[in-house]
């Protein structure tokens, strides 16, 4: 049996690490979109303006999820932090060469400790 004040706040975490790996994802999206060349202008050049927009508002929103996780300093904030570092390292260069590879590790490696944190708040592992 858990003590029932430990429930809103395992689900309050784990809500902020599915946002956060909800937010990382999608800006990944934008990377891959922007690599794939799917943002052009209407005479099909490759618009670098509406990409860098994407690429702007997709970290806001990962970044507002990870500070969310980074502001309590508990829980797989080290993963997180390496997780928004491999995601932003993506664009440099203009996008260009993404290392998915490191991302994807990343990833799961957040993954990971995070379902591991919460097993523990629930008593598990």
């Amino acid at each position: 049996m858990h003590d029932a004040s430990v429930i809103p706040l395992y689900l309050a975490r784990r809500d902020a690490f599915a946002a956060f790996l909800s937010a990382v994802d999608a800006e990944s999206q934008v990377a891959w979109h922007r690599s794939d060349g799917r943002f052009a202008a209407p005479d099909g050049a490759p618009d670098e303006v509406a990409a860098v927009a994407a690429v702007d508002a997709a970290y806001l929103v990962t970044r507002a999820a990870f500070n969310m996780i980074e502001l309590e300093g508990v829980g797989p904030v080290a993963e997180a932090r390496v997780l928004v570092e491999r995601v932003s390292a993506l664009h440099k260069g203009g996008g260009a060469e993404p290392g998915w590879y490191g991302v994807k590790k990343a990833r799961e490696g957040f993954l990971s400790a995070a379902t591991r944190y919460l097993r523990g708040m629930l008593g598990g592992e």
